[in-house]
């Protein structure tokens, strides 16, 4: 699977790091928690009027007592959320990453992303998308469509995500500085918003244009 673009190349056909940078990766390791830093973000950016869609991901309770590992994904147009974890049993040691609540989220994913918001965010490039299903063919059609998209990507899917994204991302930490300072180059609009918001781009060896096939 991939994604496919026409403009943005190079004279030799290749993309620069200015082309790509509308794609950010917010690597993270296991310690890490990108959620609060870029939903801050998101918030924010809404406030000064970027029209935001997408994904994020958070808690699936309200009073905090449910597990660390029960979460939910949140539509930030609907508002809608969805459990995104499936009950293994107390002694499972698998992912309890739920296909079937992924293929849910992979359809909102694909509204969000017809609406061409400023900016599409996803709440994560898992286990699912690392074996090449879940919202990969989502995230694929998003950046053939040209719409800046920021992804949450957890270290240990780093190798499938660089082998996905063949070196088109901006890879980010999980800080708030660091979101703003990407959104700052891609940001559509003002020429101060900088030069990295392109229209269309082609990939170096298609993979990203084959995940939107």
């Amino acid at each position: 699977m991939a994604m496919t673009d026409n403009a943005g190349k190079t004279q030799g056909g290749e993309l620069n790091a200015d082309d790509a940078s509308r794609l950010a990766a917010i690597v993270f390791d296991r310690d890490e928690q990108p959620d609060p830093p870029l939903l801050a973000f998101l918030d924010d950016a809404r406030r000064r009027g970027a029209r935001i869609a997408g994904l994020v991901q958070e808690r699936a309770c309200d009073d905090g007592q449910c597990a660390e590992q029960d979460v939910r994904v949140r539509d930030l147009v609907t508002g809608a959320t969805l459990d995104i974890m499936q009950d293994l049993g107390a002694e499972a040691t698998g992912c309890r990453v739920d296909p079937a609540a992924i293929a849910v989220a992979a359809r909102w994913l694909d509204v969000a992303r017809a609406t061409s918001p400023d900016l599409l965010a996803v709440n994560r490039f898992g286990r699912l998308e690392s074996e090449g299903e879940g919202m990969l063919a989502e995230i694929g059609q998003a950046f053939a469509d040209g719409v800046p998209l920021i992804v949450c990507v957890p270290r240990r899917y780093l190798a499938a995500w660089d082998a996905f994204a063949c070196g088109l991302d901006a890879k980010l930490p999980a800080t708030r500085d660091a979101i703003e300072g990407w959104w700052a180059t891609v940001a559509p609009g003002d020429a101060e918003k900088g030069g990295g918001a392109v229209a269309n781009d082609t990939t170096r060896d298609g993979r990203l244009a084959a995940s939107a096939a």
